[in-house]
């Protein structure tokens, strides 16, 4: 079945998609801070996909997939890095729209990047010599650590809730990629820890891709607000 990554994409992108322009997100307003936000995460783990991919540390199943590639990876691939932020945005974006806020629900979050930075630091010393653990730990301890200590704001509380939330639509798209399998591993390059067929480094590797999608989605707002505010200004 050659179009299954790129049904797998579709699915997981339709029902955000079909709510963005209901509710009270109102999702769509906020595009103009979404989309330069995916293109430049796009630009930056396709970089990082594309050197994995020479590197062998995974691969890609044409069996599964149409046949047309961007340098060494499939378009569906391609696809996977603007599909499942918007995803991931839409999901924060609804928590942040429905949940009440709580300062000491917002406090909580240093304890969260505290957690997450201690375990990527720690397969990092473990595994440094398994390229797909020690990249995507290091990035996640470089992202995480800047978090705590230079940008600290607060909306990482609703980054982890949303995070969680987005484990079950994740659990899913990743188990259908690597059981068929879509994507297999070299798992000489990883820790060869699993959930089911599942490496452990997927789910670093998401909570990497998500900080830096919604890091930059937050920042792309705060200037827009700032624009329009100024805008007002010189308008009144």
């Amino acid at each position: 079945m050659n179009s299954l990554y790129i049904l797998i994409n579709l699915g997981a992108v339709i029902i955000p998609l079909a709510f963005s322009f209901s509710g009270r997100i109102a999702f769509y307003k906020k595009w103009f801070a979404l989309f330069p936000a995916i293109i430049l995460t796009a630009l930056f783990f396709l970089g990082w996909d594309q050197w994995f991919t020479e590197m062998n540390v995974w691969g890609f199943n044409s069996k599964y997939l149409l046949g047309y590639y961007v340098y060494d990876l499939p378009v569906e691939e391609v696809m996977f890095f603007f599909t499942i932020p918007y995803m991931a945005v839409f999901i924060y974006e609804a928590i942040r729209t429905y949940t009440r806020e709580s300062p000491a629900f917002e406090e909580l979050y240093r304890w969260f990047t505290l957690l997450f930075f201690g375990i990527a630091c720690t397969l990092l010393y473990w595994y440094s010599d398994k390229l797909y653990t020690a990249i995507t730990c290091l990035v996640l301890t470089l992202i995480l650590g800047t978090h705590l200590t230079v940008i600290r704001r607060r909306y990482m509380s609703w980054f982890y809730f949303a995070y969680v939330v987005s484990l079950l639509p994740m659990l899913v798209v990743n188990w259908l990629l690597t059981s068929t399998p879509v994507i297999f591993y070299n798992e000489l390059q990883n820790t060869g820890i699993a959930l089911g067929s599942i490496p452990v480094e997927d789910f670093l590797y998401d909570m990497t891709l998500f900080t830096v999608c919604i890091g930059l989605y937050e920042w792309f707002n705060r200037v827009g607000l700032r624009y329009r505010l100024r805008h007002r200004k010189q308008s009144s």
